[in-house]
Parts: structure tokens; C-alpha cells; sequence
């Protein structure tokens, strides 16, 4: 895929690819009832800044007019996800919603960062979400797992689309868990520069890891509270660390060590952790329900997901051997996610985004492009002078039918028709000699194997 200046610039026969994966990806959302929606490309700024993240104000690319009398477009930006505009959405249309209201999108967002592989200041987002009427007594822990079914079914289709012998692991979590966690060590006021920490844990070296940890940990407060903080971080990292399976999730209470806070703020931590740990594997027993091989999924307690509206389940899935590439699709639980633009009613949710730009950066390296289609024509009718009219008849009969077919121009030497072809991977020349007209017959050449044979016409 072209980069310039970090936004995307697609060749035909990527392109033609791109479109193929929505397919699948619009058929697979649809069939589990997730209606499609499209919100404008811009946002105002206080909607995409509600929650005054500093990491926003860096991201958004604003919005300026080149008319000097047009001030009032500095008020929006492009949106840099699709999760704050549907928040919006949600509140301005509820009326007219039916909830549990199910959501799909695919629309293009910009972020203003450094480019990489994998990153992109411009990119397709692919999301699903439910959203329903916040309750005290209805937690919809179903929706976490169909979400994941439809995700995974819908990569299967892809790497099966494109003959990929790739595997994925999905990580999961629940963010409760290292809620609770950071909790029990006395650490609540630093949890979200901790998050930020372990959210790009796999971004950086163990040791660059352990020195972020230690600069927040380090403060004397803590220090006079639970001792060498040196202590503290080796406990996030044991915990960040652990990986477990549904057999031995429960091991996860172990990690909140006796000596790491007061018998009964531990006494409490463990209660809380219980009913998170309990949360988690009602969703992990659902998937397996539905389909899902336990070797599948991984429990992960390193996926935290920096940002703080999620607030229950959250995943990433890495393309096994590649994860360099970052994730290429997370999901995760969020309890009054409208909160920060009205506090009057309350939503919670459940969602996931497919980040189809980044796993096309993947495709396009793996794939033999050369040998791609170019174009989405099948056939190509080859112009002679002689038999003219009836070749347009042919085309015009042909794509009546459904057929992807084009007509060459002019009637140039064979030679450069067949070479137009071959460029463009079209897989059959459709050729009306003069001759062949006595018979009501044409020639179809099939221009991956060079075999040709007579069509009635």
C-alpha cells in the first residue's frame, strides 16, 4: 500500500481486494443483525475531546476552510475513532432507536500520528457494537461473546478467501481484574499512567517496561505506604505477565499477594476479584458454546486497553508470528460510555473494531499481487473493424446477463489487445472473426491457460 505522508493510495488490484474483504465483512455483520449507520466524517471538537484526553488533542486533524469568512469549521475535526461520534449518535437519536440497539460501520478516520508499518494517519475502521439502557439488573454478558463469534468468523471467511495458512490468538481480559489488582496495591490514584504503561508493554523493550513502571511508583507516598517500591513493580509485572486458560483462571487470586496490603483491604480485593474473575469466564463459556476451541483464546492480564472507557471485557488479537504488526482487531465493554456528553441517561455496550487497513499493510506483503486482477472485468471483447456491430451487440447482450465485460476501443493490432488483456489480468478474450458469423459462432481464448473454444453466439 502507497503512504503519502502517512494517508493511504491504493493500486487497482488493491483496491479490488479491499472491496472483497468489506463483502465479507458486511455479510458476516448483517447476518447476526448488526444494522448499518454512517455518521459524518467530522465531529465537532468538543465531542471529540468530551473527555479531555491529552493524547486527542495531539490526534485530531481539524478542519479549516479556505475562505477567510469561514471560521465556523475550526469548531470540527475528523473524527480519530468511530466510538465517540456513535456515543453522539446514540443520545441524539435515541427516541427513534430500539434497544438493545445493534450498530455496524465502516468508515475511514484519521489520526494525526507518526507513520509506521501498521500505522497509518489514515485508515478503515470496522466496527460493531450493542448498546443498550445502562441496568442495575440486566449486564447482556451474552453480547461479549457473540461479538467475538462474529469477529472470528469473519476473519475464517477472509484467510479462507485468500488462501492464508495464519492462525490467531485471541487475548482476553477484563479490565475489572487489573482494576482490582492495582487496587489492592494501594495504587488507585496512579492507575491511569499505569494503564498507559502496560497498554504499551508490547511496544517497548522489559527493561524500558520496568523503568516506566518504577518512575510512577517511585513517589515517597507510596513508598511510606507499601514499602520498596521496587517491590510494587515486580508485582505488576508478575501479573502483567501470567497468562491462563479457563482451568486455571482461578489461579489469578493468587497474584494479589497477603503481604501487599492490609488482611482486609486484601479481604475485599479478593471478594471483588471473584466476581470479576467469575464475569470473565461466563463470556469464555458462551464461546465455547458457540464454537470456539479453549487453545483458541488466551487469557491475557497485559490487555488493558489505555483508554478509560472501556470498562469490562477487552481483547487484542495478533496474527501469530507477526505481532509486530500490532493488533489487528480489539473489542472491549464500556458501562455509561455517553457520560461524558450527558449525563442524564445512561448506555452501556459492548463492541470491536477490525482495523482493515492495518491487516491489508499484512495481506498485500503476503499475497502475489502481480498476479492479481486489475481491473473487475472478466472478458474483454477484441475489436475488429469487419465484425464491429455484431462484437457491440455481443457486449451489450453479455452484460445484460451479469457478466463483467469491457470493449477495446479501437481496432488495433491483436497483438497489443491480448497485451491489455494480460496487463489487466483479465481471464477471457472474446473473439468475433468475420468468418465465424456464417456459423453464429465466436472464439473465447482463455488467457491464463491459452486454450480457446468455440461459443455459440
Amino acid at each position: 500500500m502507497l503512504k503519502v505522508w502517512g494517508f493511504s493510495e491504493l493500486k487497482p488490484e488493491q483496491k479490488i481486494i479491499e472491496e472483497q474483504i468489506f463483502d465479507i465483512v458486511k455479510k458476516n455483520y448483517r447476518q447476526f443483525g448488526y444494522t448499518p449507520i454512517e455518521t459524518p466524517w467530522v465531529e465537532r471538537n468538543e465531542v471529540l475531546t468530551a473527555k479531555g484526553w491529552w493524547e486527542v488533542w495531539n490526534q485530531i486533524l481539524g478542519v479549516y476552510g479556505l475562505a477567510q469568512w469561514a471560521t465556523d469549521l475550526k469548531k470540527y475535526s475528523l473524527h480519530f475513532d468511530l466510538t465517540i461520534p456513535f456515543a453522539r449518535y446514540v443520545l441524539d437519536y435515541k427516541a427513534e432507536l430500539t434497544f438493545p440497539f445493534k450498530r455496524s460501520q465502516i468508515q475511514k478516520v484519521w489520526r494525526w500520528e507518526r507513520q509506521q508499518r501498521g500505522r497509518s494517519r489514515e485508515f478503515y475502521q470496522a466496527d460493531i457494537d450493542v448498546i443498550w439502557e445502562e441496568s442495575e439488573t440486566k449486564d447482556y454478558l451474552f453480547y461479549d461473546s457473540e461479538v467475538i463469534n462474529i469477529w472470528y468468523k469473519t476473519y475464517l471467511e477472509i484467510f479462507e478467501k485468500f488462501n492464508l495458512d495464519l492462525k490467531i490468538k485471541i487475548n482476553i481480559n477484563n479490565k475489572k481484574i487489573i482494576s482490582g489488582f492495582i487496587w489492592a496495591l494501594w495504587l488507585w490514584e496512579k492507575f491511569t499512567e499505569i494503564s498507559i504503561v502496560i497498554d504499551n508493554k508490547e511496544k517497548i523493550s522489559s527493561e524500558e517496561f520496568e523503568k516506566k513502571l518504577g518512575e510512577i511508583c517511585s513517589s515517597p507516598l507510596w513508598k511510606g505506604i507499601i514499602g520498596e517500591f521496587w517491590n510494587v513493580v515486580k508485582k505488576i509485572i508478575n501479573f502483567t505477565s501470567f497468562e491462563a486458560n479457563y482451568e486455571n483462571i482461578d489461579e489469578i487470586i493468587q497474584l494479589v499477594s497477603p503481604h501487599s496490603v492490609s488482611p482486609k483491604g486484601r479481604e475485599v480485593a479478593t471478594e471483588e476479584l471473584e466476581k470479576w474473575i467469575l464475569e470473565l469466564k461466563s463470556v469464555l463459556k458462551n464461546l465455547y458454546l458457540m464454537w470456539l476451541n479453549k487453545e483458541d483464546i488466551i487469557i491475557n492480564l497485559g490487555i488493558i486497553r489505555g483508554l478509560d472507557y472501556y470498562t469490562g471485557t477487552i481483547f487484542e488479537t495478533f496474527i501469530e508470528w507477526d505481532r509486530k504488526l500490532w493488533s489487528i482487531a480489539s473489542w472491549w465493554r464500556y458501562e455509561d460510555f455517553t457520560k461524558h456528553l450527558d449525563r442524564k441517561t445512561k448506555f452501556s455496550g459492548v463492541g470491536f473494531s477490525m482495523w482493515i487497513t492495518r491487516f491489508e499493510d499484512y495481506l498485500f506483503e503476503k499475497l502475489d499481487m502481480e498476479n492479481k486482477a486489475k481491473t473487475t472485468s472478466e472478458y474483454l471483447i477484441i475489436n475488429f473493424e469487419q465484425t464491429i456491430e455484431e462484437s457491440l451487440k455481443l457486449y451489450n447482450n453479455l452484460s445484460k446477463t451479469g457478466k463483467k465485460v469491457e470493449f477495446y476501443p479501437e481496432s488495433e493490432k491483436l497483438k497489443k489487445q491480448f497485451r491489455y488483456a494480460d496487463n489487466k489480468n483479465i481471464k477471457y478474450c472474446i473473439l468475433l472473426w468475420e468468418w465465424e458469423l456464417e456459423k453464429n459462432i465466436y472464439t473465447m481464448k482463455n488467457m491464463e491457460t491459452g486454450e480457446s473454444e468455440e461459443v455459440s453466439l
